[in-house]
C-alpha cells in the first residue's frame, strides 16, 4: 500500500511511498491516510506518530496527472477538496496523539497541507517547503487555506502564494513554518529524539495541549467561560498528582494519561 503505517509500543510511524511521483498523493492514497488517521484515533496506547515521505521527500502535493478525471470542472473539484482532502486532513488534525511532520526534500502544496496539520514540524536545512500552486492556475481552496494562515499568518501565506517560491528548511525555521530545521545527517537521530521527549511528559497534558492550542487558534485567542471552567478539570487527574509527587520524590513520573 502506497501508506504505510507502523507501531512500535506508544509511537506510530505513517510514511507515504509513491515511487517516481516524490510522494504526491493520488486519491487512494488520501483515502488511506484518512483510514489510518482514523484507526490511530482509537489506539489509546500509541501517544506520538511520525508523518514522514520515503525516498527522501515528504511529499509533493496531490497528484496532478489524475486531475483531468478527477476534479475537471465545479462539482467534481468541490468533491474532490470537500469530500477527498478535507475529511483527510481532518483526521490528522483530530488525531489525540502527538503527530509529528517529519519532512526531506520536497514538501509542497498538498505536502505542506498535511504538514500544516500536524502538531510538530522538523524538517532538514535543505527541505524545500512552500505552496506554487498558482503556477498550476489554481489557488488553495478556503478549507485547506483556513490552517495554513492560522499556523504562518497572512504575511508568509501572502509570499509563498503570490510569488510560489520554496522555503528552505532553515527559512522555515526562521519563519516560523517549522519548528526544528537540522542537518540531514543528523534528522534522523533529531526525529528520535523528539518522539522520545513527547513521550517522556504526560499523556493527558499532551491531549489537553493539544485541545487548547487547537481551540484558542482557530477561536482568534478568545475563550468562553465554559472552556476556562474545563480547562482547570486536570486539578483532579492522576497525572497532575503523579507529576507534582514525582518531582517532590526527585524520581521520573509514571504517567499513566489519566
Amino acid at each position: 500500500m502506497p501508506v504505510h503505517l507502523v507501531a512500535d509500543g506508544a509511537a506510530a510511524r505513517v510514511t507515504l511511498d509513491s515511487p517516481g511521483k516524490l510522494n504526491a498523493l493520488d486519491v487512494s492514497m488520501w483515502r488511506e491516510l484518512r483510514a489510518i488517521f482514523e484507526r490511530l484515533a482509537g489506539e489509546s496506547a500509541v501517544r506520538c506518530v511520525v508523518l514522514r515521505g520515503a525516498g527522501g521527500h515528504f511529499a509533493a502535493g496531490a497528484d496532478i496527472a489524475e486531475f483531468p478525471r478527477e476534479r475537471f470542472d465545479v462539482p467534481s473539484g468541490r468533491r474532490y477538496h470537500l469530500d477527498l482532502i478535507a475529511p483527510a486532513l481532518a483526521s490528522i488534525a483530530a488525531a489525540p496523539q502527538v503527530v509529528i511532520a517529519a519532512i526531506e526534500g520536497n514538501c509542497v502544496g498538498g505536502g505542506l497541507e498535511i504538514a500544516s496539520m500536524c502538531d510538530l514540524r522538523i524538517a532538514t536545512a535543505s527541505s524545500r517547503i512552500g505552496a506554487p500552486v498558482g503556477r498550476l492556475g489554481f489557488p488553495l481552496a478556503l478549507p485547506e487555506l483556513a490552517p495554513l494562515l492560522r499556523l504562518v499568518g497572512p504575511a508568509l501565506a501572502a509570499d509563498l502564494l503570490l510569488t510560489g517560491r520554496l522555503l528552505s528548511g532553515e527559512e522555515a525555521q526562521a519563519r516560523g513554518l517549522v519548528q526544528r530545521a537540522v542537518p540531514q545527517a543528523s534528522f534522523d537521530a533529531a526525529v528520535t529524539d523528539m518522539v522520545s521527549a513527547v513521550l517522556a511528559g504526560s499523556p493527558l497534558a499532551a491531549r489537553l495541549n493539544k485541545r487548547n492550542l487547537r481551540m484558542l487558534s482557530t477561536q482568534a485567542g478568545q475563550y468562553t467561560e465554559a472552556q476556562l471552567d474545563a480547562s482547570f478539570a486536570f486539578f483532579t487527574s492522576a497525572d497532575y498528582t503523579e507529576g507534582m509527587n514525582a518531582f517532590i520524590e526527585r524520581r521520573a513520573p509514571r504517567f499513566t494519561g489519566v
